[in-house]
C-alpha cells in the first residue's frame, strides 16, 4: 500500500510544469531548489544534496561563520528527502499556464538521522513526544496578522486611517482580497476570516484548526502565499512587528489544544469552575515557566521587542481567562478549551512557535507543574525550587521569572541557560540558533552606530522588512 501511494503521489507531479523541494528556514524562507521536466519524478523518488546549513541563515541570507564548528567546517552536505503528501499548488508564481507546486523536504543526515537544525523537522520531534509518552494530539491554528504597503513605499494599503473591525474598508478593496483568499483555497488552506486590524494597512486572517504537522505547513503556506500575492498586485506584505514607531505590534498568536487519539478534548474539565483539566493546567505552567526562552524562538527578530509590553502584546508571565493582555489567553467557550499563546510575533517561524510551546508544554506535564492563579504575575528568577520537590510536592510555577525577554540578546541568554528546554529541542540546534542570531542580528546591530530611533527602525526594516 505504501509503495502504491508513492506511486500515486508521484504521478500528481505531472500536473505541473515546475516543482520547488524546499525545506522551511528558521525565518520561514522556502529554501531548495526548482526542478523542472523529467527530472521532477527523479528528484521526487531520489531526492538531492544541499548545505546542511540551510536552515540557519539569516533574513537576507546572511552566512553564520560562527555554526560551523558546529555543522562541521567544510560545510558539508546533506540529503533533502522530499514529503510527498505535502504537494500544493504555488500559483501566484506560474505565468501563462506554467503550473507550479511545492513540495517539503526533510533534511537528513547521509545515515538517514533526521536533522533536527530543520523548523519542521524538530516541530514533528516534539509532536511525536506527545503523542508516544502521552497519547495526546495537538490541534493548531494561528491568527496571521501582517501589514500591507504599496511597493517601494511606507505608504499603507487603505491609507492612514485605523480601520479596526471596520469591514467597509474590505469593501473597497474587496476584488484584492477576494482573490488572496481564493488563492489560498486553491492551496488547500480554510480560511475562516478576514478583518481590518488596529493599525492603517494592518490585516489578519485566521483558518481551521488543523492537526499535528499540518498546523504548521499551513501557516509556512499562508505566510508565503501573502507576501507572494501582494507582490504580483504591486504591494508588499510584511509580517515583520513594527515597521514603525506608530504602528501596533504585528503577532501570529498561537491558538492550540491539546486532545486524546480516541477525539476527546484532554484540556477540558467540566467539573471544574474554570473547566480547565489538570493537564490544560499542567501544560500552561510550563509555558509561563519556560517563557524568557521561548521569547528568542517567539519574537525573533531585534524588531520584535518594539512590539512586547504594549496594549494587547505581552510582558508579563501572566494567563488568564479571556484576557488579551495575558501572554496566554485561556478560552473555554463551547465546550472545548483551547490556550491562545499570544507571545509569537508575526515575524516568527510557526514551525518554531509550536515546536518551542509543545515542548515547554511537555516540560509542565511531565514535571506536573502547578499554575498559578489567573492573572497573578509570577515573581521568581531563575530555575524551579527544590525545596517542595525534596518535600514530595509539585514545582510551582509562580516561582518563575516576572516577564518575557526585553531584547533578542537577553531572550538568547535565556534560551542558552534554559537546561530543560535545551534537553527537549536538542543542544545541536540551541547551540546553531543561539550563535546564528548573535553573529548576524545582535552583533551586527550593537555594531552599527544607530543613535536615534528613526535610525534603529531604518536599520531594522533594512533587514526585515522584504523577507519576513
Amino acid at each position: 500500500m505504501a509503495a502504491d501511494a508513492n506511486c500515486l503521489e508521484v504521478e500528481a507531479l505531472k500536473k505541473y510544469e515546475y516543482i520547488q523541494y524546499v525545506i522551511p528556514d528558521v525565518n520561514s524562507i522556502p529554501r531548495g531548489k526548482i526542478v523542472m521536466g523529467k527530472f521532477k519524478e527523479k528528484v521526487a523518488r531520489e531526492g538531492f544534496e544541499i548545505g546542511n546549513a540551510v536552515c540557519m541563515a539569516g533574513p537576507n541570507t546572511e552566512p553564520a561563520m560562527s555554526i560551523f564548528e558546529i555543522m562541521g567546517k567544510h560545510f558539508p552536505n546533506e540529503e533533502m528527502r522530499p514529503c510527498l503528501d505535502t504537494l500544493t499548488p504555488w500559483p501566484w508564481v506560474g505565468k501563462e499556464g506554467r503550473r507550479v507546486g511545492n513540495v517539503l523536504c526533510d533534511l537528513c543526515m547521509h545515515d538517514g538521522t533526521s536533522d533536527l537544525t530543520s523548523p519542521r523537522q524538530l516541530m514533528k520531534a516534539q509532536l511525536d513526544a506527545l503523542r508516544e509518552k502521552h497519547g495526546l494530539v495537538f490541534k493548531s491554528a494561528f491568527e496571521y496578522e501582517f501589514g500591507v504597503y504599496k511597493e517601494g513605499s511606507m505608504e499603507t494599503l487603505g491609507g492612514n486611517d485605523v480601520w479596526c473591525w471596520d469591514v467597509r474598508i474590505w469593501g473597497e478593496h474587496h476584488d484584492l482580497f477576494c482573490d488572496l483568499t481564493d488563492l489560498l483555497e486553491v492551496m488547500g488552506v480554510e480560511v475562516s476570516s478576514l478583518m481590518p486590524e488596529f493599525t492603517p494597512g494592518q490585516w489578519e486572517i485566521t483558518t481551521e484548526p488543523q492537526e499535528g504537522v499540518r498546523g504548521g505547513d499551513v501557516a509556512f503556506y499562508v505566510k508565503n502565499a501573502v507576501k507572494g500575492f501582494f507582490k504580483t498586485r504591486g504591494y508588499h506584505a510584511t509580517f515583520m512587528s513594527k515597521p514603525s514607531a506608530e504602528t501596533f505590534g504585528t503577532g501570529l498568536h498561537l491558538n492550540h489544544s491539546l486532545w486524546t487519539v480516541g477525539g476527546a478534548s484532554a484540556m477540558l474539565d467540566q467539573g471544574q469552575d474554570d473547566r480547565m483539566s489538570e493537564s490544560a493546567k499542567h501544560w500552561l505552567a510550563g509555558i509561563l515557566h519556560h517563557a524568557p526562552a521561548l521569547t528568542a524562538l517567539c519574537c525573533p527578530t531585534l524588531n520584535c521587542y518594539r512590539r512586547l509590553f504594549n496594549l494587547g502584546a505581552p510582558g508579563k508571565v501572566t494567563w488568564g481567562l479571556d484576557d488579551r493582555n495575558a501572554m496566554v489567553r485561556v478560552h473555554t467557550a463551547r465546550d472545548n478549551v483551547f490556550l491562545e499563546n499570544r507571545l509569537p510575533s508575526g515575524a516568527c517561524s510557526p514551525y518554531l512557535a509550536i515546536a518551542a510551546t509543545v515542548a515547554a508544554g511537555l516540560d509542565g506535564l511531565e514535571r506536573k507543574l502547578q499554575c498559578p492563579p489567573p492573572n497573578m504575575e509570577v515573581q521568581k528568577a531563575g530555575e524551579l525550587s527544590r525545596t517542595t520537590e525534596n518535600a514530595g510536592e509539585s514545582p510551582n510555577a509562580r516561582e518563575q521569572p516576572g516577564e518575557v525577554a526585553k531584547t533578542l540578546a537577553e531572550a538568547l541568554d535565556a534560551l542558552e541557560k534554559d537546561g530543560q528546554l535545551r534537553g527537549m529541542l536538542g543542544e545541536r540546534f540551541v547551540d546553531c540558533y543561539v550563535k546564528a542570531k548573535r553573529e548576524y542580528e545582535v552583533r551586527r546591530y550593537e555594531n552599527a552606530e544607530l543613535h536615534t530611533e528613526e535610525k534603529q527602525l531604518e536599520f531594522e526594516r533594512n533587514m526585515y522588512m522584504k523577507n519576513l
